[in-house]
This record gives structure tokens, sequence and C-alpha cells, in this order.
């Protein structure tokens, strides 16, 4: 049976009297979020004073040397970050703004432990992969608990880590480097259908990363097995996207799906007409095997 829209679930209560009229009507009218003019400007206050800490922090050390500059993010995320702690206040404005700042810490941190790690001898894609681990655990341990910062984090850190790790492993020219950025795709979008805060990011930037990773398998190497193995991917995250039902994995599989039936039937068919001729026989095929579909859930 199909899931039923927000709409549809109060259309149910309302007539099954466990809502009043007044009260459904208020639940279809509420937005989705809102800001207050408070929130607007602190918002913008912190916005402005982050850019003047990194002005200062440039103009303070752009003669210095990279072991001063890192020493002087480390200091200054550590001071954002203890005065985002007093800012925050559950429940309020505070909070979501303190949550801002975290990710400017955690952020100037990072980058400070990995200039320290850069010039202590490690080559720079192994400490790239040390400090975007320790932030993939911390932004998803704190996912559940933050409006959005923890997750920011992991998602942000996911996509460096796998760069710097393809890098590592001298991958680039390998189609296990396109695999990677799908399989962190796929993590990032199941991550993104838990309760964790701002999911939404998780499973746009996942969807992104799994379909952009699965065309380069296609283009990668001109073979047709390849351009098969990417339309498979891509029809499972189209698959998986009518289960949850979340427009960006929808049209992120739809145009995924979209792209690698191309590549695939480009090298399978030589002329350009009959090409077109085969895609378009593909669509209505996929049109016609979706309605079969919805017509056997709305009989069930």
């Amino acid at each position: 049976m199909a899931r039923r829209t927000v709409r549809e679930e109060i259309d149910e209560l309302e007539r099954s009297g466990t809502l009043t009229s007044a009260q459904a009507s208020t639940l279809r009218d509420a937005p989705q979020w809102s800001l207050d003019a408070n929130e607007l400007f602190a918002y913008l206050g912190g916005l402005i004073a982050s850019i003047g800490v990194t002005w200062l922090t440039i103009a303070l050390f752009q003669d210095a040397s990279p072991m001063s500059i890192a020493i002087g993010m480390l200091i200054v995320g550590v001071a954002i970050g203890v005065g985002a702690r007093f800012l925050h206040r559950p429940n309020t404005w505070r909070a979501r703004l303190a949550e801002a700042l975290g990710v400017v810490a955690i952020g100037l941190v990072a980058g400070g432990i990995g200039i320290v790690l850069a010039e202590s001898g490690l080559r720079s894609e192994h400490a790239a992969n040390i400090v975007t681990g320790i932030c993939i655990i911390v932004g998803a341990s704190a996912a559940r608990r933050t409006h959005f910062a923890g997750t920011i984090v992991y998602v942000v850190a996911t996509q460096v880590f796998v760069a710097a790790l393809i890098g590592t492993l001298n991958l680039e020219d390998a189609l296990v480097a396109p695999s990677l950025f799908v399989a962190s795709g796929a993590i990032l979008v199941a991550a993104g259908t838990r309760r964790i805060g701002f999911a939404l990011a998780s499973r746009v930037v996942g969807t992104v990363s799994y379909v952009l990773g699965a065309f380069t398998v296609a283009v990668m190497q001109d073979h047709v097995s390849t351009a098969v193995v990417a339309l498979v991917l891509t029809l499972g995250l189209f698959l998986a996207s009518s289960k949850m039902l979340k427009l960006e994995t929808i049209v992120g599989g739809a145009f995924g799906v979209t792209l690698t039936t191309s590549v695939l039937v480009s090298r399978v068919i030589d002329d350009q007409a009959i090409q077109g001729l085969a895609i378009v026989l593909i669509g209505i095929g996929m049109v016609l095997a979706a309605g079969a579909v919805n017509k056997k859930r709305r009989s069930a």
C-alpha cells in the first residue's frame, strides 16, 4: 500500500474526529520552518564576526610559518568553540547560532591539526585522512543531538576523506576511485533516512556523490560492461528512492538512470537516430512498468 502524505494523514484524522476542523486547518497552514528577526540578526552577526576573524587571522599570519598559522588556527578555533559552548541555550535560537559557530571552530581546529601533522613530516593525504576520520566520528556521534552541526561536519568530512584516500592509494585512474564515491554516497543517503539533524544535507550530498561516481564508472572506460554496471548502480538508487519517497533521491536516481542509459545505448548502437529511438523506447517501458507497479499496489 502506498504511503500517505502529511496532508492525507491530517485529512484522515479530521474525518475520524481526532482533530477538529480548526486544528486540521492550523496544521495544513503551518510553515515547515520559521525564523524570527532576532535569530536572523544573530546569524548575520555571527557570519560577519567569522569573516572578521578570518580576515584578522590572515593579516596577522600572512608572513608567518605554517606551524605558526596552525597554532593560530588552533587557538582561534578553541576560543570560538568555548564561546559557542557558553552561548548555547537549549531549544532557543542561541542553540542554533552556537552550532554554527561550533562548525567554524571544528573547521579551524581540524585545519590546524592537519597543518601540524603535515609539518611533522606526514604526507598531506595521510594527515587529511586522520583529521577527516576524526571529524566523521565526531560529526556522526553528534548528528542526533544537534540541529545541523553534526550532520554538516560528517557530510563534508566524508567527502574529503574519500578524496584524500584516493590520493593516498594513487587510485585516480582506477575504477575504484568513483566506486568509493558511490559507496560514500550510499552511506550518506542511508544516514539521511535516520532521525538526525538536517538529514536533507546528508541525502542531497550523498545522492550527488552516488550519481557522479556511477556516471564516472560508466565513462571512465570505453566498455559496455562498465556502462551496464553504472546503470545497475543508478537503478538501485532509483528503486531505493521509491521506497524512501524523498524528492532529492528520486530526482537524483532518475537523472543517474537517464545518464547511464544514454551511455550504455551509445556503446551498443552506433547510429545516432537509432540511439535516440532506443532511449525513447526504454523511457516508455519504464513509464509502463511504473504504471503496472502502481496498479498492483493499489489493488493490494
